[in-house]
């Protein structure tokens, strides 16, 4: 067997073996032997890399079999050996998270910044406060990667973002080059609602499911689609802007949505917080409707707060978004046959009578089969949903068999 090969083979034993001590131990060199049908010789030698490293250790002596003999001794995943870091990065400020390899969280922190001109400004300020957080040279040694969650298209083999609404100034930027050469680490950059979809899939809503369709909704809307356990992205990275699918085939009339339709061309025009808003200031203005709302700055938060205490324009106006969203969520069970929807981002969050509307307008969806199999689900992991995404890039490889790539995994071992 070719060298190359032969470490090839043997990173896929360690990883398969350190998934295996992970997700059942404590446990014994033999039983891992067993489950993955190799030979205790390569166990042991795997095992005793594996703790050189301190990514696992031995925890006493387990019970004996039933022929009887030696007690083996136990070994235990050890989580904290390596850390990941997640950032999401907004319009005026980022968040951070730090887990360790269990995405157990450990840190949490917030930048904030009014001025997003400059990236490398605040790229800075991310890195000083990643360094502040963790306080010491060892702590920052530990760090197998920094995924980060941006909101635009991504330049994949630049670490740069392409296109982006909010972040205009970062578009071209080499923000994975920087955060490599300031951290010292692998860097990883994702779409941030593909990014919210990855955290969901490993940790929320979707942890059950192989086919996944998340749909944020919020200032725009757009989705992150999961296709046999990984992100699919699209030959331009584009994948899931489906706040573009034109209204029209859908019957969509002013006749049967009076309050947030007026001939839009797009379901992300209709189903943006901004236009819902819009909708309900102008009919709030015009009067010919008792409302909360008058008197009072229309926004989601208010909305939402209305709707709440039954104020029928609110539930009305929330009543129309939630059956439009089922026309859209149609389009996506016909187009995906996908066995989950997730639906996620502020509108589900402020207001889960949304969310009743579209499940029962839902099932009544223009293929029975596919409309009846699919599930629906509210996100499970509210604000934290980007920042875990974006962790969950770097330990990605040691939560989802059985395809590896093994760049993350070569960090945590000790060079030979």
């Amino acid at each position: 067997m070719r060298k190359s090969n032969f470490h090839f083979v043997r990173q896929i034993n360690e990883i398969s073996a350190l998934r295996i001590i992970r997700d059942e131990g404590p446990i014994s060199r033999s039983e891992i032997a067993r489950k993955m049908g190799v030979s205790k010789v390569i166990i042991g030698s795997i095992v005793n890399r594996l703790l050189d490293t301190h990514i696992l250790f031995e925890i006493g002596k387990g019970e004996s079999t039933v022929q009887g003999g030696r007690r083996p001794v136990m070994l235990k995943f050890n989580a904290d050996a390596g850390l990941a870091v997640g950032v999401e990065v907004h319009l005026h400020r980022a968040n951070i998270l730090i887990t360790n390899m269990n995405a157990e969280i450990l840190h949490e922190k917030t930048v904030n910044f009014n001025d997003n001109t400059n990236p490398e400004s605040i790229l800075s300020r991310i890195v000083k406060a990643i360094r502040k957080i963790l306080g010491s040279e060892e702590k920052l040694d530990a760090i197998l990667g920094v995924g980060l969650a941006l909101p635009g298209l991504i330049n994949y083999e630049e670490g740069s973002i392409l296109t982006s609404h909010s972040l205009k100034a970062w578009e071209g930027y080499p923000i994975k080059k920087y955060l490599e050469q300031e951290l010292d680490t692998v860097a990883y950059m994702e779409n941030d609602v593909k990014a919210i979809t990855v955290g969901e899939f490993h940790w929320g809503a979707g942890s059950e499911a192989s086919n996944v369709v998340y749909i944020w909704l919020g200032e725009g809307i757009g989705a992150g689609i999961i296709i046999n356990g990984d992100i699919y992205r699209g030959i331009s990275a584009s994948a899931g802007e489906i706040g573009y699918t034109e209204i029209s085939a859908r019957g969509v009339t002013q006749g049967h949505f009076p309050l947030l339709y007026r001939s839009q061309d797009r379901f992300g025009e209709v189903l943006s917080t901004t236009n819902l808003e819009a909708s309900l200031d102008l009919a709030v203005k015009n009067g010919g409707h008792a409302s909360l709302l008058a008197g009072d700055e229309v926004s989601l938060n208010t909305i939402a707060a209305a709707a709440k205490q039954g104020d029928k324009l609110s539930r009305d106006a929330l009543k129309e978004y939630g059956q439009i969203l089922a026309y859209l969520n149609m389009s996506v069970i016909n187009f995906f046959n996908p066995e989950l929807i997730i639906l996620g981002g502020p509108v589900i969050d402020k207001c889960p009578f949304v969310f009743d509307e579209v499940r029962l307008y839902t099932k009544g969806g223009d293929l029975p089969v596919p409309a009846d199999a699919v599930q629906i689900k509210a996100g499970a992991l509210k604000n934290r949903a980007g920042t875990l995404g974006a962790v969950g890039m770097v330990l990605q490889d040691l939560f989802k068999p059985p395809i590896v790539n093994l760049a993350t995994y070569r960090s945590l071992i000790l060079p030979e």
